[in-house]
C-alpha cells in the first residue's frame, strides 16, 4: 500500500528536520507529516536514539581522556624531536640556501651599481700636442678616464725630400 504523502517520507527531509535545517514552512508541514506516518515516527525515534547514542559516547570518551597528560606527552615528543636533530645543526642547514642567494644578490647589487651607477657618460681622449716633420709624425694622446699619456708614432719615408732613403 502506497503511502498517499510518499514524498515527505523522504530520509533526506527527515534528517534536516530533525537537524533543524528546514525552513519554517518545511517544518511545520514534515511536523504535520510525521503526526499522521507512523513510519516516519519510528524513522525519526531511532534517528533520535542513534544521534544521543553518539553524543553520549562521545561525551564518555572526552571525559575519560586525561588532556593534561595527553599534552604533556605531545610537548615531550615534539621537544625530544627538536632535541635530536639539534638547534645548531638545523641552523646551518637553513643557512645551505641563505649563504648562496645572499651572495648572488650581493654580487648582482655590486655588478649593476659598479657598470650603472659609477660609470660616468664616456668623454673623448684629448690630443695634447702633435709633431709632423720629414719622417715621421708624434702624436700625444691623453685619455681622461685613466689619465694614461699615448704616443703614436709613425714613420713614412719620403723619397724625394731624403737622398739616401731606399
Amino acid at each position: 500500500m502506497t503511502h498517499p504523502n510518499a514524498d515527505a517520507c523522504d530520509e533526506i527531509r527527515l534528517d534536516r528536520y530533525l537537524d533543524g535545517d528546514l525552513d519554517a514552512g518545511e517544518m511545520a508541514q514534515m511536523a504535520a507529516h510525521i503526526a499522521e506516518c507512523r513510519q516516519c515516527r519510528r524513522q525519526l525515534a531511532a534517528l533520535t536514539a542513534f544521534s544521543q547514542n553518539l553524543r553520549d559516547r562521545v561525551h564518555d570518551a572526552a571525559n575519560s581522556v586525561d588532556f593534561v597528560a595527553l599534552e604533556k606527552q605531545v610537548l615531550n615528543k615534539a621537544l625530544r624531536q627538536y632535541r635530536s636533530r639539534g638547534g645548531l645543526s638545523r641552523f646551518i642547514a637553513s643557512l645551505k640556501y641563505t649563504i648562496p642567494a645572499t651572495v648572488t644578490a650581493g654580487l648582482l647589487l655590486f655588478f649593476a651599481y659598479s657598470n650603472y651607477v659609477l660609470k660616468p657618460p664616456p668623454v673623448p681622449s684629448a690630443i695634447i700636442n702633435s709633431f709632423t716633420g720629414s719622417m715621421s709624425s708624434v702624436m700625444i694622446f691623453e685619455t681622461p678616464e685613466t689619465r694614461q699619456t699615448i704616443l703614436w708614432y709613425t714613420e713614412e719615408t719620403d723619397v724625394e725630400s731624403e737622398p739616401n732613403a731606399v
